[in-house]
């Protein structure tokens, strides 16, 4: 009679030795039944952890372990070293491949200062930049709004062509994915958005005589309605037309009309559902969540080329309670910057950190603090130091007319704003001197200053140590305004800190002999008066914006006041002196 072949199990339990792990089957039987197997495999795996522990304390060879995990860490690092720093949730959209490519003009290097000022994000796309489909589909819902001008109705239009010949936006706005930088890493969401930048505020444009446009890097963008580009997408995103159906709707008539490529799919219109509801959703919670958001209505309008940068900041940002000022200022000229020719920024010198001054103005048009990529943004205001300002570009200045122009310039001007020279591009100061001083006795509109008072100083102070942005003492209340250099001061107006006058020559005039109304926005320049033409409504189609000092009743209107600087110039020196401003 044939004997039965046992198995190694039944081997190992006769004799002691251990069983094979590949000899689980007995060759006359079949298989063990599953328990039992599952009971040896668990029994193997718990022996496992105490043998491996006994070989790292007991192998010589076990003191290389942690070194060859330690070079496997840095090559892994080496190679793409986003693995342990940075990571990005693809939504995996295919419309996000269909939006236009740019198309440059010449090789692009990102860490170029001139391309990162025009077109480097800055932080203010991922608590305020638009989804790109739903930004070029808004045009197109609230047709009535844009008056068949696109973004252009907000100052936002064609760019130069020194970088690109076509941008998927226009000049002063960026699309860029939207990033949060942790401490030692980064989180980014792969849905394009669109944002403003530093040159949406400071990339100034005029036209010369045969219409052609010239921007300057650093000059104010006159042309820009940041109001009221902020103020038609908060409600926009409550306007009954703007739906999930009507966007996607829209968004697919371009997709195949426009851009000749496939419809959004189900998934990425369920994802454009969510995110215009998370649109409508955010405006409708804005007046919860920060009572104050409606304080521009509470003041007069902007206007193109002037903002209320820190009130925006005290009561979207940090909620200090609405003081009722009103501290609308002109887009500031940011040409030389270095600390020899202007040790304290702003209007009222508020601060000498340039850190505080550049991660403060992010802020204050909608960036978040994690969100400033900080070492492109600085290496940009390290940029805007040695920015020259820019050269009168119309017809040479006489030079007889110029010389008794420097003359009254001397006279009348140089112990506030010091000898600006071009070709050194330094001040020298004069006898007396105030250059870099605050004015208490300017006699300015003093809306601004009531807006920064102590309080407001020792606020941003606070929030910008508490985060790491400046230093805690870096901003401080004036209560005056600055007596800076007039370098490029023929490509900086309207004139006064609030954009109160339209020319240099109406800035010599005694301060009720200046205009009360007249008209921003115009990209035509007046070479007789140093400044912007204003006295007609429309231009080339736009209309432009009628700027008040008064209200129809003759009431002084808080933040528009053309008062004060009442520094006024014999009438027979005026037109030399504005000659030889013109070389500055």
């Amino acid at each position: 009679m044939p004997q039965p072949v046992v198995s190694d199990v039944q081997t190992a339990h006769a004799g002691g030795s251990a069983a094979s792990p590949g000899s689980l089957l007995v060759a006359n039987a079949g298989p063990l039944p599953l328990p039992r197997r599952f009971a040896q495999m668990l029994a193997r795996l718990k022996r496992t952890p105490s043998a491996a522990a006994y070989w790292l304390g007991a192998s010589p060879l076990a003191i290389g372990l942690p070194l060859v995990v330690l070079i496997g860490f840095v090559a892994l690092a080496a190679r793409n070293p986003r693995v342990f720093s940075q990571q990005t949730l693809d939504l995996r959209l295919p419309s996000e491949e269909a939006i236009p490519a740019a198309i440059p003009a010449r090789a692009i290097d990102p860490k170029d200062p001139t391309w990162l000022f025009r077109y480097g994000n800055t932080g203010t796309e991922f608590p305020s930049g638009i989804p790109y489909w739903v930004f070029r589909v808004m045009p197109r819902i609230f047709d009535e709004e844009f008056k068949g001008q696109g973004y252009e109705h907000f100052g936002f239009g064609e760019d130069s062509h020194d970088y690109y010949f076509r941008r998927p936006v226009g000049r002063g706005l960026v699309l860029s994915d939207a990033t949060l930088h942790l401490p030692g890493y980064e989180i980014t969401a792969s849905i394009k958005r669109v944002a403003i930048n530093c040159s949406g505020c400071h990339r100034g444009e005029f036209q010369d005589e045969q219409g052609r446009g010239h921007f300057i890097d650093g000059m104010p963008n006159h042309t820009a309605d940041l109001q009221g580009f902020k103020r038609f997408f908060a409600q926009g995103f409550k306007d009954p037309r703007f739906t999930g159906a009507r966007v996607i709707a829209e968004i697919n008539q371009v997709l195949t009309q426009e851009e000749h490529r496939p419809p959004l799919s189900r998934y990425e219109e369920l994802i454009y559902v969510l995110i215009v509801q998370g649109l409508k959703r955010s405006s409708e919670l804005l007046p919860e969540l920060a009572p104050d958001s409606a304080w521009m209505n509470k003041r007069a309008d902007n206007g193109p080329g002037r903002i209320d940068p820190f009130n925006a900041f005290k009561f979207e940002i940090i909620g200090v309670p609405d003081d009722n000022s009103a501290a609308q200022v002109d887009f500031p000229s940011i040409w030389n910057q270095r600390r020899e020719l202007r040790s304290w920024h702003h209007y009222d010198g508020n601060t000498d950190d340039s850190r505080a001054r550049n991660f403060g103005s992010i802020l204050g048009v909608g960036g978040m603090f994690l969100s400033i990529p900080k070492g492109q943004v600085l290496a940009v205001g390290e940029w805007l130091d040695g920015l020259p300002s820019p050269a009168y570009p119309f017809d040479p200045p006489e030079p007889a007319r110029v010389a008794r122009g420097l003359l009254a310039f001397r006279t009348h001007c140089a112990a506030c704003h010091g000898l600006y020279d071009r070709i050194s591009n330094r001040v020298t100061e004069v006898a007396n001197s105030r250059y870099m001083q605050v004015d208490p006795k300017v006699g300015t509109d003093p809306e601004r200053l009531k807006a920064f008072a102590p309080g407001a100083a020792a606020a941003l102070n606070d929030f910008g140590e508490r985060r790491a942005l400046w230093r805690k003492d870096a901003f401080r209340s004036t209560g005056a305004y600055l007596a800076g250099p007039l370098d490029g001061i023929w490509a900086r107006a309207p004139y006064l800190h609030n954009g109160s006058v339209p020319s240099l020559a109406a800035l010599l005039q005694p301060p009720p002999e200046r205009p009360k109304t007249f008209y921003r926005g115009s990209r035509h320049y007046d070479t007789a008066r140093l400044g912007w033409r204003a006295e007609q409504p429309q231009e080339a189609g736009r209309t432009l914006f009628l700027y008040r000092t008064v209200d129809e009743r003759g009431q002084p209107i808080p933040g528009n006041s053309n008062a004060g600087h009442p520094y006024s110039v014999p009438t027979e020196e005026q037109a030399d002196l504005i000659e030889y401003l013109k070389t500055l």
